[in-house]
C-alpha cells in the first residue's frame, strides 16, 4: 500500500489504490477455506445439469479453516495443445464450453470464478469419448448484483450491435461515464475500429494484436482512470476476461463465431429476465417471455447465416488462390 501512494505520488495520472483495496479485500477470502468449500458446493449445485464439467468433491470431515481436502481429479492444463492434441481433443470444443461456462457464470447467475488462468482449468477426454472441463481452485468469486450484471449484459449486446449511445448509457451507469468507448475496448478485447465494424464480422488480426500492444502503453493513464471509476464488482470481471481471452489465444480460437452466439444468447437471457421480474400480469409475462424466445430464435438465424456466409466466402477465396 505505502508503495502504490508512492508510486501514485510520483505519477499523479497512475491511480491504483483500487488495487489495494481489491487485493486487501480479497486475499483474506482466499485464504479461508471454508469459504472456498462453500462455494465449490454452490457451483456443483449451479452447473450440475452439466455433464462435462467436474469439478472435485470436498471432503468436509477432513477441512477446516487452514486445510481443504478435496477429490483428486487428473487432466491437462486448459493451454497445453500437447496434452489436447495426443488426447485427439478438439481445442474448439475446449473454448466452445469454456465459454459457455462463463457466459452463464457472468450473464445469467453472476457469481464468477475469477482466476481461470489455465493452472486452474484441466481439460481431459472421458472414456466415453467426452471431453471435459475440471475446474479447481475456488477460493475468490465475483458476485453481481443484479444491477450490475444486467447493466453488463446490456453493454455486451450495445457493443455486439454497435450502438454507441447504448454503450455510454450503460457504461456511465457502471461508473465509467465519458470514458465509455476505451472500457467497451477493454471489455471485448478488441479495437474501436473492431467494434464500429462489428465484432461478430470481425476477426481478430495479428495486425489488430499489433495495435493494442503499441497503444496500451500511451492509454494506460487513462486506463487506470477508468479501473478507479468502475464498479468495483467489475474489476474481477475485467480480469477474468483477459485471463479467458489469453486461453482463447493459446489455443488460436479466438475468432470462433460460437463464442458470440451464446454470449448474446446469455445477455438477451439476463436482459428479459430483468423484465420478467418487473411484469406485474401474467398477460405481461406472456409477452416478455414470447419476446424472449422470439429475440433467441432471431439470434440463431443471423448468427447461422453469418457461419453459412464465412464458409461460402472461405470456399471462394480458396477457389480464386
Amino acid at each position: 500500500e505505502v508503495l502504490v501512494k508512492i508510486v501514485s505520488w510520483v505519477f499523479p495520472n497512475f491511480k491504483f489504490q483500487w488495487l489495494v483495496d481489491e487485493t486487501k479485500r480479497n486475499i483474506p477470502l482466499e485464504l479461508d477455506f471454508r469459504l472456498e468449500a462453500e462455494n465449490i458446493e454452490k457451483v456443483r449445485r449451479m452447473f450440475s445439469h452439466l455433464s462435462w464439467l467436474k469439478i472435485p468433491k470436498v471432503y468436509p470431515e477432513l477441512s477446516t479453516k487452514r486445510v481443504l481436502t478435496m477429490e483428486f481429479l487428473e487432466g491437462g492444463q486448459v493451454n497445453d495443445l500437447d496434452y489436447i492434441k495426443t488426447k485427439n481433443i478438439n481445442p474448439f470444443e475446449v473454448s466452445d464450453k469454456l465459454g459457455q461456462l462463463y457466459s452463464h457464470m457472468i450473464f445469467i447467475e453472476g457469481f464468477v470464478h475469477s482466476d481461470p488462468h489455465p493452472g486452474n482449468i484441466l481439460v481431459r477426454r472421458e472414456p466415453s469419448g467426452q471431453t471435459s472441463l475440471v475446474l479447481l481452485d475456488h477460493g475468490l468469486y465475483a458476485t453481481l448484483t443484479n444491477e450490475v450484471r444486467w447493466e453488463y449484459s446490456k453493454l455486451w449486446l450495445s457493443i455486439l450491435n454497435k450502438d454507441k449511445e447504448l454503450m455510454r448509457q450503460h457504461c456511465d451507469k457502471l461508473g465509467v461515464g465519458d470514458l465509455y468507448a476505451l472500457f467497451a475496448c477493454m471489455v471485448s478485447g478488441r479495437t474501436w475500429d473492431a467494434i464500429e465494424s462489428g465484432l461478430n464480422k470481425t476477426k481478430f488480426t495479428v495486425k489488430e494484436k499489433d495495435m493494442f500492444q503499441k497503444e496500451i502503453p500511451n492509454l494506460l493513464p487513462v486506463i487506470s482512470e477508468i479501473l478507479a471509476r468502475v464498479d468495483r464488482q467489475m474489476l474481477l470481471i475485467l480480469k477474468t476476461n483477459d485471463l479467458l481471452r489469453g486461453i482463447e489465444h493459446t489455443l488460436q480460437t479466438q475468432s470462433r463465431m460460437s463464442s458470440f452466439l451464446v454470449m448474446s444468447q446469455c445477455c438477451v437471457r439476463s436482459v428479459y429476465g430483468e423484465q420478467l421480474k418487473q411484469c406485474s400480469s401474467s398477460l405481461a409475462r406472456w409477452q416478455t417471455t414470447f419476446l424472449q424466445h422470439w429475440t433467441l430464435l432471431k439470434l440463431s438465424i443471423y448468427y447461422f447465416y453469418l457461419h453459412v456466409n464465412s464458409l461460402v466466402r472461405g470456399i471462394s477465396v480458396k477457389r480464386l488462390s
